[in-house]
């Protein structure tokens, strides 16, 4: 549903310049002598999510990601029996149901990596899919020869062509919390009029990202532990163009609609919309960080993100226009709006998340204190819960690619959170 042809270039620049050692550390390098198949077999047809061994693999010497980097692997779902009994006793022994918590995700991907994931054996064809594979995870079929060697899969490719395949519906249940928020709300006083209501959320840890064997996926979102020391408010609802026009006296959409979502707020803007809230709240208000929009959108989860599970949620409208607020049905955290094909400005500047992180925040107030250029994460896409690197925002079009809405995020006081923890045990 993106078209990220843009972005990717600028991506790939940037990571070119930072060097393939920002991602290497210690590592046997990938063995330069490649696998040759058995002499005599049948060809087969594997089904499955295509990347470069790079964008799925930690821990690595330069070395070894150079070469990484020019191998293709395919995550593999559908094609063999080897891969159906595979992916069946994943299923049976992996996989819980709706509740996956982040040790459960992080155990499921490691037996796909070690059951499911098949090497192809570099040459012309390969070369040819390899940007494919290098910034989007497709769907694809690859026709060959399956052999091993050093306990990897192989196959060496006769024919790599796009394909479908469908998930077993145990990974497609709706996400059920492990669980859930406080009981009493935060409401943010606007006006006499207009209020906005806050959700206290429970702190907690979860993978981050999307597992390699999810589509859609792309590769700015490497699945990575992400843990959440603190509970924290979030508010119901994205600002609305009352809520946000009731503050600062201007609407910057170009489709005008109160109760639909504010859109195309530049980030200066947002911040002295947050302050003015603070102080007429006594407290602090601020755009939630990336990790804690993804994991509220998530309702805590470490599930796989499939757009089908959202689609009762998905509050966009066509020509990527919104819906009025709360046209659609709210997450099992009573959140409302998080998954359009809009995207939701987040606190944290650009950066490319691999490691295991507590607390993640990237800020951008230094540069904006200096008055420079930054860049912002947006998230939400329709249920992807995609990221990606959004500019400072403002000025477009509503219908245009890359247009914004935002919700706050209110730090929790130790006595609401001990409220929180007391009515848990109830």
């Amino acid at each position: 549903m993106r078209r990220l042809a843009l972005v990717c270039v600028a991506l790939s620049s940037i990571l070119l310049a930072l060097g393939i050692s920002a991602w290497a550390q210690e590592a046997k390098p990938v063995q330069a002598e490649q696998p040759k198949s058995a002499a005599a077999g049948t060809e087969v047809t594997i089904k499955g999510i295509m990347m470069c061994d790079i964008c799925c693999t930690r821990n690595l010497t330069k070395e070894a990601a150079q070469e990484a980097e020019k191998t293709l692997v395919l995550f593999a779902m559908e094609g063999t029996p080897e891969v159906a009994a595979a992916l069946d006793n994943i299923m049976k022994e992996d996989w819980p149901g709706d509740s996956i918590d982040a040790d459960q995700a992080l155990k499921i991907q490691e037996e796909f990596d070690k059951r499911l994931k098949y090497y192809i054996t570099p040459g012309e064809l390969a070369a040819k899919n390899q940007r494919e594979g290098r910034w989007r995870s497709p769907q694809m079929a690859v026709t060959g020869m399956v052999s091993e060697k050093d306990g990897k899969k192989w196959i060496t490719a006769s024919k790599i062509e796009p394909t479908r395949f469908t998930y077993p519906d145990k990974m497609l249940a709706p996400d059920k919390p492990l669980v859930m928020p406080g009981k009493e709300p935060l409401i943010l006083k606007v006006n006499d009029a207009l209020s906005l209501k806050c959700i206290l959320l429970p702190a907690g840890k979860f993978m981050m990202g999307n597992p390699f064997y999810s589509d859609p996926r792309w590769q700015d979102e490497y699945p990575h532990l992400v843990t959440l020391t603190k509970p924290y408010y979030l508010a119901e609802i994205p600002v609305t163009q009352e809520v946000y026009e009731a503050v600062m006296g201007a609407n910057p959409s170009t489709v005008k609609d109160p109760k639909r979502p504010v859109r195309n707020v530049l980030c200066t803007d947002i911040n002295k919309f947050c302050q003015v809230l603070s102080e007429k709240n006594g407290r602090k208000v601020r755009l939630p960080t990336e990790a804690e929009w993804e994991y509220a959108a998530r309702v805590g989860t470490s599930n796989p993100p499939f757009q089908s599970k959202y689609e009762d949620q998905n509050s966009g409208g066509p020509k990527k226009t919104l819906l009025p607020v709360k046209s659609k049905q709210p997450n099992a955290w009573g959140l409302y709006d998080m998954i359009s094909e809009v995207w939701e400005m987040t606190g944290d500047k650009w950066s490319f998340h691999r490691s295991d992180e507590v607390d993640p925040y990237y800020s951008c107030e230094a540069d904006e204190k200096a008055g420079k250029k930054h860049a912002h994460w947006g998230k939400g896409c329709w249920g992807f819960l995609v990221s990606n690197h959004e500019g400072v925002g403002g000025g477009g079009q509503d219908e245009a690619y890359g247009t914004t809405k935002f919700r706050v995020a209110v730090d929790a006081t130790p006595e609401e959170i001990a409220r929180m923890e007391q009515a848990a045990k109830k």
